[in-house]
């Protein structure tokens, strides 16, 4: 009987251990749902690190707005467009805060927005009168800076431009607007938003450029990338975004962000 009662013991005291290694409900719920990766590009007005290297911007406020209300906690991280794109199509619970909605990007994203309207002009510098472009087909005559992977790019790349040929890619908007001003390239695409926004943030006078040829207009959007359980955070970001609308936050946040062109409701 001795010899049972201990081993009964023995037992007891492993199950103690094993439920022990068990987290209970109650520590899984208030552990809370995974923290989402927002990756953000430098592009004023609506992402950039402030003064203090901080997250600031049209889309950053939206966002975090967004995420206190369907109570997801976030992780964020500043790159450029071309490596935020592919971090975003390739890894799940990411969230592009900024984000033109084009056809081939549809089936890799879940869209929360719209957040804002999206005007592609070609620009010239003022002090160039001789370039003329006030077609697309007129502008395939130029050399032309785009910022890699940038929605202008696919946007010229379906109008039958080449790279080599007239498309000059850049990393940043930066970049692209370096090779501008020292006359490397002749034209460049641009957010008519972003474009003002980011020259005055660079010291350039924005009067110094003027629109040619219009290339597209299009809806900006918060994209989340699919992956497990992706729906269901998807539809929580929803129901916040259509509470901030509703209630006027969405309106007032662009009211602080003059360039900010908002975009029809869908």
């Amino acid at each position: 009987m001795m010899l049972k009662r201990d081993v009964l013991l023995r037992v007891l005291a492993l199950g103690s251990v094993w439920l022990g290694l068990i987290p209970s409900a109650s520590t899984a719920q208030q552990a809370g749902p995974a923290p989402l990766s927002v990756l953000l590009e430098p592009v004023p007005p609506f992402s950039y690190p402030d003064a203090n290297g901080k997250p600031a911007g049209y889309a950053v406020e939206l966002m975090e707005e967004m995420l206190k209300r369907s109570g997801f906690s976030h992780q964020t991280e500043f790159n450029s467009w071309a490596r935020i794109y592919q971090r975003a199509v390739s890894h799940p619970h990411t969230l592009v805060v900024s984000m033109a909605r084009l056809p081939e990007r549809e089936h890799h994203f879940h869209w929360i927005g719209p957040t804002a309207a999206r005007r592609v002009y070609l620009y010239r510098l003022k002090s160039r009168p001789e370039i003329q472009a006030p077609t697309l087909e007129a502008a395939k005559v130029y050399k032309i800076a785009v910022v890699r992977e940038d929605a202008a790019e696919r946007a010229l790349l379906a109008q039958g431009f080449e790279f080599g040929k007239q498309l000059d890619r850049s990393p940043d908007h930066a970049a692209m607007l370096r090779k501008l001003f020292i006359q490397r390239d002749e034209l460049f695409a641009a957010n008519s938003t972003v474009a003002a926004a980011v020259m005055e943030q660079l010291g350039y006078d924005f009067k110094q450029i003027e629109p040619q040829a219009k290339l597209s207009e299009v809806s900006l959007y918060m994209g989340l990338s699919k992956g497990e359980g992706s729906q269901e955070i998807s539809l929580k970001l929803q129901a916040a975004w259509d509470s901030m609308r509703k209630d006027g936050t969405v309106a007032a946040v662009a009211a602080r962000h003059p360039y900010v062109v908002q975009a029809k409701s869908d």
